[in-house]
């Protein structure tokens, strides 16, 4: 792992081990590159910082020459330098260089992990010039204004004696800072050491006096007066604002040139309920009309009244070739637009009906469910919460649902429907308003064929109005079909041939890359001409950069497009190709073995990360899933039983489990159908994962050992080793610890022979976590260690974090808590950092148990309660039972012996359900000692 140190001497570091930048200069020139980590950095630039008078011809020949040096120095740290432009680069993530990660952590509020990266004075050793002096003062003032930051945080937390000697040796360094001297007033008053308090602020006092001839700001003295006179409020931190609810939008990009409907959007407003009711509009009207366009405008001036969340949800119940969106998946939909986490999310129907009115009870919000199919689809996504709306669009009218306002939309008016023309096509209404009248007559009156006709006219600016009634007239088609057929037409053979694959495509959007592999084109020509078609009206794009058809226009191109397997296999190749390699950056060390495309496209999507995989994947999840079924139904195998293969690990670490069962259960079969037992020892593996996730230990256990079968048939040992480590988990959760431990030792030699890092690492770590539960506490840590230097060896930053809250664990069990805490902490840092869920969780409940055994009660608490509300809604069984011990025993030492009964209650019919032996026997344990 590459990183790169300025908050100190400047170092370029690998794995441990650092590469010393020789020569004042050519530190200069580093520092400088590194600061702007990603971008070039003009030579002129590098001039004025590192020079502060030179000949520029001079010192542009020594900036190459100690660009050509510096590249020597740090190439053995994997650190390259390009040539770009007039300047050069240094090849980093911005997150490998110290100064740039300390920035990021203290924006997010993560100021005990900024500070820690500073080392001493920053930049030392680079020249003594006006940018390098001026830039050491503004680190040194940042890394103050961090400090008193996080000083407050820990005082707020009411860790006023942890907090003392990094405080006092603060102040001592800078002992004019009077934010810092009020900090340790209050710590050192907190701590019973009223007089030092009062010695500080004398010092102070005196210090100001002599050096600067100031007094004490008012704030220190008011504090002064409140330490003289012992005021008890003083002694507990004061109490947090409860943090306020942030707003949530997802509705579309703003319906552009919307105009008309004023009649329309008063009668709502009229109609509606005033503040604190509940509401439902129901828009109902013929495909094209513009439901959703009034929808989303109304959602929209409504954003006041409704502040807290505007949330959207297409449920697809007219869409040519999907199945409209179940009530059970829309929740899932809907609750994580909400920002619940995926842990929190039930997985019955009944309790996520519960679970989304319990989210929206305490918010102002207004919801679009957009294309209905029918009532029964809709019901249980309404509200019901007091200060809400929900706005129902469908081409039906849905009359049993419990509507405030409906509301059946017809055509525009002829003067509403003009109004749009104009704002389009400007003066050339003007100049044919008997030809303009007709166009509208011609279109119905519909603003979908509307936007169609009209924007065919904006790319013919040579054109009357006339032409296109005259073609449309002449057509014999309806409205849309129409103006469609006209607009589609005009275009050229390259956008014909791309807008009718578009229909080809099962997922709900597309962005430029999948409409490339699609088409068989270059990227860039894909995303021409998918900007053409959005300029015409013939694609929407309600997120920026990717792409949809109206359900109309989805019908029209379906009607129009015969089955192409040509590109169908582009497509599922594409998906297969990117899938694989995100899921390689997910994973550092994987060994899947890539999938046989028939073509690797010019252009990829820019992944160079976790963290942009991880965004490619969220983007691409619904089209991943949609993809796995369309492969499934389309008889495409291969791909059924592959795609899972690189999805999965996403949606395990998202806590997607509804996806992953989706998609893996039919890719079992797949594979089956296939006949090849490499695939089918795979697709068995992922599965028993599935199982793993569902907390179905023994249905796991049946599939992790066909793979074994299926893996010892074929030779392959790899898949071999997998099984094994799979095994031993399913068996560690059911209580089998020599079976587990087993398991894991006849794995590991087939690892470590193969050099197979990864699994490896996983491994050792598993047999810790055995010894763990066996109470060996010095062979645990042994194997956690080892596994933790293996796995930040490949940079596996996942594994990392869990094998730190594991060893967390173990010290806490040791008793060396203020240890226990430190990789704790950095364990939930890991994991938040990388979207873990699964692992945060993990991190959360092994924390509120490391802060009890401390005798921490308060951080227990806070910990504990953190992990309740990730699974609130009974979701993940396994740790909801183990975030349920733990709470019990927090509750048994506080002596709230009727909690912790009830606490361990529920882990005991939790843990019993799924027959997760360790958390069942704590669960046992804690109801004994809380009943004895």
């Amino acid at each position: 792992m590459t990183r790169i140190r300025l908050l100190g001497a400047v170092e370029a570091h690998r794995d441990g081990t650092a590469f010393a930048v020789n020569r004042p200069l050519v530190r200069g020139v580093f520092a400088l590159l590194a600061l702007q980590a990603g971008e070039p950095v003009g030579v002129e630039r590098i001039i004025d910082a590192v020079w502060d008078e030179a000949s520029s011809d001079d010192a542009r020949g020594l900036v190459h020459g100690y660009v050509s040096a510096l590249r020597k120095m740090v190439r053995p740290a994997g650190i390259g330098i390009s040539r770009r432009g007039p300047g050069y680069v240094l090849d980093v993530a911005r997150d490998d260089v110290d100064v740039l990660l300390f920035r990021s952590l203290a924006a997010r509020g993560r100021l005990r992990d900024a500070l820690a990266l500073w080392r001493g004075e920053p930049l030392s050793g680079t020249p003594r010039t006006t940018f390098f002096d001026g830039l050491r003062t503004t680190l040194t003032e940042e890394r103050l204004v961090a400090a008193e930051g996080w000083v407050e945080q820990e005082l707020a937390e009411g860790r006023h004696r942890e907090v003392l000697p990094e405080l006092t040796a603060l102040v001592t360094g800078n002992p004019l800072r009077e934010k810092l001297v009020a900090a340790l007033m209050r710590a050192l008053y907190r701590n019973g050491r009223q007089a030092d308090a009062l010695r500080c602020y004398e010092i102070t006092r005196a210090r100001l006096a002599d050096e600067l001839g100031l007094d004490p700001s008012g704030e220190l003295r008011s504090l002064h007066e409140l330490v003289l006179r012992a005021d008890e409020d003083l002694l507990e931190p004061a109490p947090a604002a409860p943090e306020p609810v942030r707003p949530r939008n997802t509705l579309p990009l703003d319906t552009t040139n919307f105009t008309g409907r004023a009649r329309e959007l008063g009668h709502v407003l009229d109609e509606l309920p005033g503040p604190g009711a509940t509401a439902v509009v129901l828009i109902d009207g013929m495909p094209g009309v513009g439901k959703t366009a009034l929808a989303v405008q109304l959602a929209q001036r409504l954003g006041d009244r409704y502040p807290d969340a505007q949330l959207f949800a297409d449920l697809h119940g007219f869409t040519a070739g999907r199945e409209p969106v179940d009530p059970f998946s829309a929740l899932d939909v809907l609750l994580r637009s909400l920002g619940v986490p995926a842990a929190e999310i039930p997985n019955d129907l009944d309790q996520r009906v519960v679970a989304w009115r319990t989210e929206l009870s305490s918010r102002r919000a207004v919801v679009v469910l957009d294309n209905a199919a029918d009532s029964d689809q809709v019901r249980p996504l309404l509200a019901g919460a007091r200060g809400c709306l929900v706005i129902v669009t469908s081409r039906r009218r849905l009359r049993s649902l419990p509507g405030t306002v409906l509301l059946s939309l017809d055509a525009l008016p002829d003067d509403e429907a003009l109004a749009l023309l104009s704002r389009m096509l400007g003066e050339r209404v003007t100049a044919e308003p008997e030809a303009a009248r007709e166009l509208v007559r011609s279109c119905g009156g519909l603003p979908l064929a509307l936007r169609i006709a009209a924007a065919r006219l904006q790319h013919r600016p040579q054109w009357m109005i006339e032409d296109v009634v005259e073609r449309l007239r002449d057509s014999g088609q309806d409205e849309v079909a129409a103006a469609f057929a006209l607009s589609y037409r005009d275009l050229g053979g390259t956008h014909q041939g791309l807008f009718r694959l578009l229909g080809l495509h099962p997922g709900a959007d597309l962005d430029a890359h999948a409409a490339a592999a699609l088409a068989g084109v270059p990227f860039r020509d894909a995303d021409e001409v998918l900007e053409d078609l959005l300029d015409l009206h013939l694609v929407e794009q309600r997120t920026r950069g990717r792409y949809l058809l109206h359900d109309l226009v989805r019908d029209h191109v379906r009607s129009i497009t015969e089955p192409d397997a040509g590109a169908t296999a582009r497509l599922l190749d594409y998906y297969l190709h990117v899938a694989h390699f995100a899921a390689d950056l997910l994973q550092p060390g994987r060994r899947e073995p890539g999938p046989a495309v028939a073509e690797v496209p010019d252009r990829l999507p820019r992944l160079r990360d976790n963290r942009t995989a991880m965004n490619w994947f969220t983007a691409e999840r619904p089209n991943l899933v949609a993809v796995s079924r369309f492969a499934v139904a389309s008889g495409f195998d291969r791909v059924a039983a592959e795609l899972p293969v690189h999805t999965g690990h996403f949606l395990m670490i998202t806590e997607r489990v509804d996806d992953l069962v989706a998609v893996q259960e039919p890719a079992a079969e797949a594979a089956r159908r296939l006949g090849d037992p490499v695939s089918e020892s795979r697709s068995q593996y992922h599965l028993a994962l599935t199982r793993y996730m569902q907390c179905r230990y023994r249905a796991g256990l049946a599939h992790a050992d066909r793979t074994l079968s299926l893996a010892r048939q074929v030779g392959d040992q790899a898949r071999e080793s997998m099984a094994l480590v799979v095994q031993g988990m399913l068996r560690h959760r059911l209580g089998d610890h020599a079976g587990a431990l087993a398991a894991y030792e006849t794995a590991l030699p087939i690892q470590q022979h193969q050099n197979n890092y990864r699994h490896a690492a996983i491994c050792i770590a598993n047999q810790g976590r055995v010894h763990l539960s066996l109470g060996a506490l010095t062979d645990a840590r042994e194997h956690l260690e080892k596994a933790l230097i293996k796995s930040r060896e490949i940079g596996e930053h996942n594994e990392e974090g869990s094998v730190l809250a594991a060893l967390g664990a173990v010290h806490a069990r040791r008793g060396e808590h203020d240890r226990a805490a430190a990789l704790l902490d950095e364990a939930l840092s890991l994991a938040r950092e990388a979207g873990n869920t699964h692992y945060e969780m993990r991190a959360l409940i092994k924390s509120a148990d490391a802060r009890r055994r401390a005798g921490d009660l308060a951080a227990a608490s806070a910990f504990g309660e953190q992990a309740m509300a990730m699974l609130g809604h009974g979701r993940s069984a396994d740790f909801l039972a183990a975030a349920h011990n733990v709470l019990g025993d927090i509750a048994f030492d506080r002596g709230d012996l009727s909690s912790s009964v009830t606490h361990h209650t529920r882990a005991r019919e939790l843990a019993g359900r799924i027959e997760y032996r360790a958390e069942l026997e704590a669960a046992l344990a804690g109801l004994a000692r809380a009943r004895s």
